[in-house]
C-alpha cells in the first residue's frame, strides 16, 4: 500500500461523505493575523504576496453538513495521507474507506446530537481522559520533570503572594506601617 496526498480539486467519495482538498485564499485581515502570530515584522509583511492555505472539506453527499480542516492540523494530515491502491492511483483502499467513514460518522454525530446534561458531562470527562492519555504518551521523563518544576515554582509563588497579602492585612489591622522596624 502506498501513502499519497489527496489531489487538489477532485471530490473523493467515502460512502455517504465527500472529501475535497482545495486552496482557500485568506482575507487581508486573516493573513495579517496569521503573519503576526508567526512574528513576521510589519515592514516585511508589506512586501509579501497575498497567500492561501490548503484545506480539506468533508461533507455529506447532500451537503447538509460539512467540516473543514486547515493544513497542519492533525485531522488534515490524517485525511490527506490515506492509503491508496497502487494500481488504481487515487482509489482508497477498503480499509481506508472504512476508517474514514467511521471517523466521519462519529464527527457528524458529535456535531448534531445535542444530548442532555448527563451526556455532555460524560463526553467532557471522556475528552479529559483522552487528553491525559495522549499527554502521558507524548511526555518524556525530562518534560515531566520540567512540568513538575514549573508547578512547584507556581505553588511557591502563590504561597509567597499569600504571605505578602497576610502581612499587609496584619499591618492594616495594627493601623501602622512597618517602616523603620528592622
Amino acid at each position: 500500500m502506498e501513502r499519497r496526498s489527496l489531489p487538489y480539486g477532485k471530490k473523493i467519495r467515502v460512502k455517504n461523505f465527500v472529501i475535497l482538498k482545495y486552496s482557500k485564499a485568506l482575507k487581508k485581515s486573516e493573513l495579517k493575523e496569521v503573519r503576526n502570530m508567526q512574528g513576521i515584522p510589519a515592514d516585511v509583511q508589506k512586501h509579501l504576496q497575498r497567500g492561501g492555505l490548503p484545506y480539506i472539506k468533508v461533507s455529506t453527499l447532500a451537503e447538509n453538513w460539512s467540516v473543514e480542516f486547515v493544513c497542519g492540523s492533525t485531522m488534515y494530515n490524517y485525511i490527506d495521507t490515506r492509503q491508496t491502491e497502487p494500481e488504481f492511483g487515487d482509489i482508497l483502499t477498503e480499509d481506508s474507506v472504512t476508517a474514514l467513514h467511521n471517523l466521519f460518522v462519529m464527527m457528524l454525530a458529535d456535531c448534531t446530537v445535542f444530548g442532555d446534561e448527563e451526556y455532555i458531562t460524560a463526553k467532557g470527562k471522556l475528552l479529559q481522559e483522552y487528553m491525559a492519555r495522549q499527554k502521558a504518551k507524548e511526555e518524556t521523563p525530562e518534560e515531566k520533570a520540567a512540568d513538575d518544576k514549573v508547578l512547584e515554582d507556581v505553588k511557591a509563588e502563590e504561597e509567597a503572594k499569600a504571605n505578602i497579602i497576610d502581612m499587609a492585612q496584619n499591618i492594616n489591622k495594627k493601623g501602622g506601617s512597618d517602616e523603620g522596624n528592622g
